[in-house]
């Protein structure tokens, strides 16, 4: 019977530690691809993603990291025991945003079959305010002379915009908008002058529109060009 009893054992260590050996994570996402639809400009859009371990081992959270700055990510723990779940809670800004949007989020586990596992979101943001061009390209202007030119503001949304301000920190160039306040369906122009200084071989810069429209209170629109002698 002793004799019988050793190899038994054996084979019980052999395959509790083959067990061992082959137990690991598995990441599963309960809905990895969110479309939001169709949200105006300006707001924060909050979503949480379901992260579970399936496998038979404890599942790492390494790291996550968003496709930019705008989508802000929040996870209370980076373990998570097998057959459990933790809640990803993200945070997308949509305020510099127009159009179609996709924004990923990479979570990085020790899951060895899928140790970078992507998370989606997208959807259409509505613009309210749209300005035309988004930035300005002055081309080459000839030291000593000045050039005019106008970039459009036109309201979108269902309710009147007020233009509060424009300004601009470049010496260069002064700007003006045509209207104070924006109706439904309207637009204005803002009237760009530059005249460049001698000493000028570039213009590189910005103006600056400020707005009583909530969730975008300020544009900015970038403005570039070269001087010629």
């Amino acid at each position: 019977m002793r004799h019988l009893f050793t190899p038994l054992l054996t084979i019980v260590l052999f395959l509790q530690c083959a067990a061992a050996a082959f137990a690991a994570p598995t990441l599963s996402v309960d809905k990895p691809f969110f479309d939001f639809g169709t949200i105006p400009q300006g707001k924060k859009l909050d979503h949480v993603f379901t992260l579970r371990n399936k496998g038979d081992a404890p599942l790492s959270i390494h790291r996550t990291k968003s496709s930019c700055g705008c989508t802000v990510v929040n996870l209370p723990r980076t373990t998570i025991e097998p057959g459990g779940n933790v809640e990803l809670k993200t945070t997308f800004d949509s305020t510099t945003f127009g159009g179609k949007v996709t924004k990923t989020i990479t979570v990085e586990t020790n899951d060895p079959a899928n140790p970078n596992y992507t998370l989606t979101l997208t959807g259409i943001v509505s613009e309210i305010l749209v300005v035309a061009p988004r930035q300005l390209n002055l081309g080459q202007i000839k030291a000593g002379t000045s050039g005019v030119f106008t970039v459009t503001v036109d309201n979108r949304g269902a309710r009147p915009v007020k233009i509060l301000s424009v300004t601009t920190p470049m010496p260069q160039v002064k700007v003006t908008a045509g209207k104070q306040s924006i109706k439904p369906g309207e637009s204005t122009p803002i009237t760009i002058s530059v005249a460049p200084r001698p000493e000028d071989r570039f213009l590189s810069g910005f103006i600056i529109i400020k707005t009583d429209m909530p969730g975008k209170p300020e544009i900015t629109v970038p403005v570039y060009g070269s001087v010629s002698k």
